[in-house]
């Protein structure tokens, strides 16, 4: 007994003063676990000049998870801290920037329900130092495609308007797919492709000929197809985005539609003759107000009638797929994993369809449309609304025909009861 003290207090003792001679320590006293109250296995990885840090959630704490970073930067001794960063429970990840050399320290503290994380520090548990590098990047695919789409120039032609761009300054075919977008507002932002209209995908030529509605300006945006699935998209005026809009004038050519008529009125409807119509009926139709009572007969034998008590369809659970509870991948992956272990996960489906909703504004590949309209079609289904959660299965049945053919047996008898 009096050998595991001495040893507990050596490591004790060991760990102190090693903390403190990296200067990398946080001045926490209290705790409150009883049970289990700290994150475990956490690791850091470098990739891309940033840290991925990743864990496993405590089983007792049910609040947010706060990440705490101190950084030593290359020839100095003085611990930098950073503001501490606040990641919902259940996303088990974060990924922090590497703006700097040096060593970095992560602790990573579980919280109660009201966020009062428990200052429950272990080495290699939930605390961490690694010595990180920021070293130059290579030139990216989607960098060095927007630095070759040198313009993107409109011409009104007839009833059309021609979309010329310009590779490199030479109208050469792109070896990536483009995609071509059309607004009647200025796009400055990525944000205002939000409100624009997908005119044409896999575009690799130039010119593209586009019919608009005549009468309207039109604003023009032009980017690669990959980027828009990696989210890494760049808008840049004169470039891949025209600046100054287009427009068909109405009233001419093919497609022309008439200009506005000052002197139209609205048709007056025709008389109705029920006499002229039907000889003989009077000129009044009497309509009963108030609905006629049955008689004794006919009541006994409606009320001897076997009528069947409906059905209560049993509602069903939430489903997630395998892929969205690793924390593995990037760009629209992460986004939508962490819609899926945030809001989804804690039952806040007003939330996962708000969230979801401005996902799906943005084109996004096959596969993530399809499970992010699994979600969606759950989140719907669980409030009520039943129509439109059978048309988001209906729109992802062909990539997961089985997941989509569950739900929609299960929402069709409930548009039958209830008549939505």
């Amino acid at each position: 007994m009096g050998y595991t003290v001495t040893m507990k207090f050596r490591e004790t003792f060991f760990t102190v003063v090693l903390f403190s001679v990296l200067g990398l320590t946080w001045s926490f006293t209290e705790d409150r676990s009883s049970v289990q109250t700290f994150v475990r296995q956490l690791t850091a990885t470098i990739q891309d000049n940033k840290v991925m840090l990743q864990w496993v959630d405590a089983q007792g704490g049910t609040g947010p998870v706060y990440i705490y970073r101190k950084i030593i930067s290359s020839g100095s001794s003085v611990p930098q801290d950073l503001d501490p960063v606040q990641v919902p429970r259940g996303v088990q990840s974060y990924i922090d920037p590497i703006e700097s050399d040096g060593l970095r320290s992560y602790l990573v503290l579980a919280s109660d329900a009201n966020g009062v994380p428990y200052t429950v520090r272990i080495p290699n548990t939930n605390y961490i130092e690694i010595d990180v590098k920021k070293t130059p990047l290579p030139l990216s695919k989607s960098d060095s495609k927007y630095q070759n789409i040198s313009s993107l120039k409109t011409e009104v032609q007839k009833d059309s308007i021609i979309i010329s761009f310009t590779l490199n300054g030479s109208e050469t075919k792109s070896i990536q797919p483009l995609v071509l977008y059309r607004s009647t507002q200025p796009i400055r932002y990525v944000q205002d492709l939000v409100q624009a209209v997908i005119v044409q995908g896999g575009i690799t030529s130039s010119p593209y000929i586009d019919y608009p509605v005549p009468d309207i300006p039109y604003y023009y945006a032009l980017v690669f197809e990959d980027d828009i699935k990696q989210g890494n998209l760049r808008l840049e005026g004169g470039k891949n985005v025209t600046l100054i809009p287009a427009e068909v004038p109405a009233g001419t050519f093919r497609i022309g539609l008439p200009g506005p008529q000052k002197d139209i009125r609205s048709i007056p409807l025709p008389l109705l003759s029920v006499t002229a119509t039907v000889p003989g009926a009077l000129n009044t139709i009497q309509v009963p107000v108030f609905a006629l009572p049955l008689s004794p007969e006919a009541s006994k034998a409606v009320s001897a009638l076997p009528f069947p008590e409906p059905k209560k369809a049993a509602l069903k659970k939430p489903r997630v797929f395998s892929q969205d509870l690793n924390a593995i991948g990037g760009g629209e992956e992460f986004t939508l994993r962490s819609i899926v272990q945030g809001a989804f996960n804690n039952r806040d489906w007003n939330s996962v369809i708000e969230q979801l909703v401005r996902f799906l504004s943005l084109p996004r590949s096959s596969t993530i449309e399809a499970r992010s309209r699994f979600y969606l079609g759950q989140a719907y289904y669980m409030t009520g609304k039943y129509r439109e959660a059978l048309f988001e299965f209906l729109l992802m049945k062909n990539l997961y025909p089985a997941e989509a053919r569950e739900w929609i047996q299960s929402i069709l008898p409930l548009l039958d009861s209830r008549g939505m």
